[in-house]
């Protein structure tokens, strides 16, 4: 049984609690810098509050903490607890740069702690099983991956620190894009990344965005100063190229543009909704093509993804190592490097070249 801290007591935090429970694992306390939340949480989970960062870092009887705060916490809370012997799963983004990145590594090769990031669409179970798909080889050589996320009213708290960059980094490409730059690198075991092309939108603003979901209604006194929309192409030294199109808003309703994934390799392709329980295949026989539907087994996907990366997190505690399934700290820098890249691609209005570092 894993014995776990939780850093930060927002949305987030409650979905990791619940799938540490479901998981085995014990909740032994909480911080946050805010006494309600904390004390809600305590109380919700059976667990004890904490005050003091320091003083939850120094406990003996937590041996592992997930880092569920704002985008611009997550390396000094991952450093904070890697110094202190404790290993941890980082939410996305992995940090607000590379410059901090580096720093995460750095601290993660001095001190030897477990490094898990936060990336849980890895654990989707129609991502697991076209992942299993690839490396039987019936897809084969895989040339490109496209993603689509469009939400027709989705941004998360407007006005808040998800739309701030300076708390956040970035809107809709670091809250929801990393999750899909990281699973189309990992599906397609695209290697380094060479080249991007980006560009980035703000469609909406806090005066023309009517609340609909996602977590709170606008502030309207807030700060609004990211994009609500992203289209990039990364081309890997492999020759793989993968695609994102992404946006936490649109006009369009939900059915005009289907999200899901599409893979297409020499021999095969697929497409599939990530939270699905289907995966559509393609492929040649005989020269004549070919389609078939590959059943998955879900329980309730969004569930099945925490659980199944929180089983990995207690083995890689246990075994010392990060299972092969989990997103690795270089995994979250890469990440960030596409990411950086696709901000400067949009800055410069052209396709920017990644050196390697």
């Amino acid at each position: 049984m894993t014995k776990i801290g939780l850093l930060g007591a927002g949305m987030i935090a409650n979905i990791h609690a619940q799938a540490i429970t479901a998981t085995g694992g014990e909740i032994v306390a909480i911080f946050d810098p805010r006494e309600h939340r904390r004390d809600e949480f305590a109380q919700k989970w059976n667990c004890d509050s904490c005050s003091d960062l320091a003083e939850m870092l120094s406990r003996s009887d937590i041996e592992a903490v997930v880092v569920a705060t704002p985008n611009d916490q997550h390396a000094e809370l991952a450093i904070a607890a890697m110094r202190a012997c404790k290993d941890v799963l980082l939410e996305k983004p992995m940090a607000m740069s590379l410059a901090q990145c580096d720093e995460i590594l750095h601290v993660q090769n001095e001190t030897k702690q477990l490094l898990q990031l936060g990336f849980v669409c890895r654990f989707a179970p129609a991502a697991l099983k076209v992942k299993q798909m690839i490396d039987e080889g019936k897809l084969g050589a895989i040339r490109h991956a496209r993603a689509t996320l469009l939400r027709q009213r989705g941004i998360p708290g407007l006005g808040g620190w998800f739309t701030t960059k300076e708390k956040s980094g970035g809107g809709c490409l670091i809250d929801i894009g990393v999750h899909l730059i990281d699973l189309l690198s990992h599906l397609t075991s695209a290697c380094e990344p060479k080249r991007v092309l980006g560009v980035c939108s703000q469609t909406f603003s806090i005066e023309s965005y009517e609340y609909d979901e996602m977590w709170s209604t606008p502030n309207p006194d807030g700060i609004f100063d990211v994009e609500d929309g992203v289209i990039a192409t990364t081309t890997f030294a492999n020759g793989i190229t993968n695609q994102i199109d992404v946006s936490w808003a649109t006009h369009l309703p939900g059915s005009y543009i289907r999200d899901g994934i599409t893979i297409e390799g020499d021999k095969g392709a697929v497409w599939f909704d990530l939270w699905g329980d289907s995966i559509a295949f393609g492929e040649s026989v005989d020269g004549k093509p070919a389609e078939s539907k590959v059943e998955v087994h879900v329980n309730e996907a969004w569930d099945d993804a925490f659980q199944c990366e929180h089983r990995a997190f207690a083995m890689g505690v246990a075994n010392r190592a990060v299972s092969d399934e989990a997103g690795t700290g270089e995994d979250g820098r890469k990440v960030q490097t596409i990411v950086e890249a696709i901000y400067d691609s949009n800055f410069q209005n052209c396709e920017v070249q990644i050196s390697r570092s």
